[in-house]
């Protein structure tokens, strides 16, 4: 599959919150619970990306973060600057429409979404990271396919609820 990267819409960002429903323990990702980011326009085209396949449907979102060395997050407006965001560790997360899932897509999206993002800012640092939740080994594998690998473990929230997080990252 091919993928182009557009920045989120309005549009798109409504269409993920009220219809992408994940089954069973895989709720927490319900777009829903994230509302608040998808709809933040200074990130449109800046970190929140719409996802579309070659026929122009949308089948994923992609969301690009940097972090300074005390974990303090870097403005969208500043995405732009090319020396800080290289001093900066860029960590990527991402969604695929939900009957999109598990069906083999998954290797092929993450290696698409992780070469857009050092692509798109010119990011020359040694990782690219993620988090996930160690519930989610379907994740997990597909990440360890791309060739992520655990390098922290941690509480997190997502949703509301804590679940034990795995940060990962992937050499580029």
């Amino acid at each position: 599959m091919n993928y182009t990267f557009v920045p989120m819409s309005r549009e798109f960002a409504s269409t993920i919150i009220n219809t992408w429903k994940y089954e069973n323990e895989y709720s927490i990702y319900d777009y829903s619970n994230e509302a608040d980011h998808m709809l933040d326009e200074d990130g449109w085209g800046n970190g929140i990306f719409a996802v579309l396949n070659q026929d122009g449907e949308l089948i994923g979102e992609l969301s690009i973060e940097f972090f300074d060395e005390q974990g303090q997050y870097t403005d969208y407006l500043n995405f732009g600057d090319e020396t800080l965001i290289n001093q900066r560790e860029l960590w990527i997360g991402f969604g695929l429409r939900p009957d999109l899932v598990g069906k083999g897509h998954g290797t092929d999206f993450v290696t698409a979404c992780v070469e857009f993002a050092v692509e798109n800012y010119h990011y020359h640092g040694e990782y690219i990271r993620l988090g996930v939740a160690k519930f989610n080994q379907r994740a997990i594998k597909t990440y360890n396919r791309v060739g992520f690998q655990e390098f922290n473990q941690t509480t997190g929230a997502i949703a509301g609820r804590m679940f034990e997080v795995i940060h990962m990252r992937k050499s580029i």
